[in-house]
């Protein structure tokens, strides 16, 4: 398959999968965010600790982390529910797709069995 890269302002939204791993906008520079749960009009992500002045067209899963509150050089979300609105504002594009691991699904489920709210 070949995969052609235009300007990203000429580029289509990435479709969105459970399992996929997108770049994001943060301000001025890009981080990772990997879906792991799309219900309607909600998308539970998770924002990985990693930072990039531009945008990243590949990404090595393995070598993502979230980080603790302790380190220095930031952190990043285990499970942020976010209205799609929200997400798609930061114009996510495709990179990767691994299976969901069942414990990346343990604070979504957390999250259902008490109602959680949802950021806007």
């Amino acid at each position: 398959m070949v995969l052609l890269f235009t300007p990203m302002s000429s580029q289509a939204p990435s479709e969105l999968f459970e399992g996929g791993y997108y770049s994001i906008e943060d301000g001025e520079i890009f981080a990772v965010a990997r879906i792991l749960k799309l219900e309607p009009g909600i998308v539970h992500v998770r924002i990985y600790k990693e930072h990039f002045q531009q945008r990243p067209r590949a990404v090595d899963p393995a070598q993502l982390t979230l980080g603790t509150i302790h380190d220095s050089d930031g952190f990043g979300i285990g499970h942020l529910p976010l209205r799609m609105e929200k997400f798609m504002s930061r114009v996510p594009q495709f990179l990767t797709y691994t299976a969901l691991d069942s414990r990346e699904l343990e604070a979504y489920a957390v999250w259902k069995e008490y109602g959680g709210g949802v950021w806007e």
